[in-house]
């Protein structure tokens, strides 16, 4: 338990440490910090050890898989095995007809179109709402604000800020720099079956997991904006409403969320493949370069080595550090669903396996970087700032993500 607790501390000190000092002089209100390290707490202790609130979750994890099974039924028509069906060959041993491109990734479609429906319902604003309104009396932040991160424990990093889209472009600096954290400290819901997809049989609960980890994270991000971008509360309460992503009709929501589920999915199909290409080719380069301990030098390597010590802190077993560091850097240069798929191939404990699950549920990574900053720029043409703290924000994302992690550790070290 040392080491977790040594790691939330540390964390909390390396986001002080980024604070800037004129802020910090001016700082006299330091209950946000405060009152979200005892709500984090309270928060992971019922989680984990109250069997409601763990049924809840698992509720929330068998309903998202269903919604996988869905997609299945329909990629299956359409193309057949290739997209999940049974094959008209037989596969040989070790072989497998898996494609990720045709049967994972499809759900972020389904995903889309029931974003668009339960936003034209005012279902999916009115839960923000009501859990924005909780992360404004917490951490003194807008409500609209507050909306935002709620929205993002299970919608994507550009979607949750069109809940505020007519608010954007008159936030202050801080506000922006949360949204932008907060885009890379989670995941999304759509992206979550591929996730638990990758660890069937490797982890019997991954999907609960999963999706605790974007509540906890969402808590974590705001322990740490509030730190390195000291607000102030905003006692107006405006952007309160989240009407601004409205639809004429229901076959608009339906139609609006399709298209925008294709195009998500075509753009994950094309990170993938440009990344993971544009990786192999600097590895092709590093290759060339001596080897280290008879392997040779990757950028993966590179970062697992720089992750090691983010492993340590989160309490990862002596055994299982290289595998985990390994899987940290790979989530951290490439992305999180391959770091996923590498993570199903490490031999290690399972304890080991659901803390890395906190520490990689995220978007925190180099290709979202330039999604983030051209998706808002877009969203907010007004504020001038977004390149300016895209690069705090990232460092704040990776910091809520170690306290994610370290306070799992802490939990689990009982």
């Amino acid at each position: 338990m040392f080491r977790p607790i040594l790691g939330y501390i540390f964390f909390l000190a390396v986001s002080l440490a980024f604070c800037n000092k004129t802020s910090l002089k001016q700082r006299r209100d330091w209950t946000p910090v405060l009152y979200g390290v005892i709500l984090q707490v309270l928060l992971v202790f019922a989680m984990i050890n109250l069997p409601a609130v763990t049924s809840f979750f698992e509720g929330i994890a068998s309903g998202i898989m269903k919604l996988k099974d869905a997609t299945i039924e329909g990629t299956n028509f359409v193309f057949g095995y290739i997209g999940g069906g049974d094959p008209p060959f037989q596969i040989k041993e070790g072989g497998s007809s898996f494609v990720l491109a045709f049967q994972a990734l499809p759900t972020v479609i389904l995903f889309c179109i029931l974003s668009s429906v339960l936003t034209y319902l005012k279902i999916l604003p009115l839960m923000a709402k009501f859990v924005g309104y909780l992360f404004r009396i917490t951490f003194k932040v807008k409500e609209s604000i507050g909306m935002v991160a709620a929205a993002r424990i299970f919608v994507g990093q550009l979607e949750a800020p069109l809940l505020i889209k007519h608010e954007l472009d008159t936030l202050k600096k801080s506000d922006i720099f949360i949204i932008l954290a907060l885009a890379f400290t989670t995941a999304s819901a759509a992206m979550m079956p591929i996730y638990s997809g990758a660890l069937e049989g490797i982890c019997p609960n991954a999907m609960r997991h999963i999706i605790m980890s974007s509540v906890v994270s969402v808590v974590s991000a705001l322990i740490i904006c509030s730190i390195m971008a000291p607000f102030e509360e905003d006692k107006s309460g405006a952007g309160a409403a989240g009407d601004s992503l409205t639809y004429s009709s229901f076959m608009g929501a339906l139609s609006k969320g399709l298209s925008d589920g294709c195009f998500v999915w075509w753009c994950i199909v094309g990170s993938m493949i440009g990344m993971v290409a544009l990786i192999a080719l600097v590895n092709y380069m590093l290759a060339l370069f001596p080897s280290i301990g008879g392997s040779p030098l990757t950028l993966q390597g590179i970062f697992g080595f720089i992750m090691y010590p983010f492993a340590w802190l989160i309490g990862i077993e002596n055994a299982d550090l290289f595998a985990v560091s390994q899987v940290l850097g790979t989530k951290l240069a490439v992305n999180e669903v391959v770091a996923y798929f590498d993570l199903a191939k490490a031999n290690i404990s399972q304890e080991s396996v659901v803390k890395t699950i906190y520490a990689i549920t995220n978007f925190g990574n180099f290709s979202c970087i330039g999604v983030t900053v051209g998706g808002m720029a877009a969203l907010a043409p007004a504020q001038k700032d977004i390149p300016a703290l895209i690069g705090r924000a990232f460092i704040a994302a990776l910091l809520a993500t170690g306290l994610s992690s370290t306070i799992i550790g802490i939990f689990f070290s009982f």
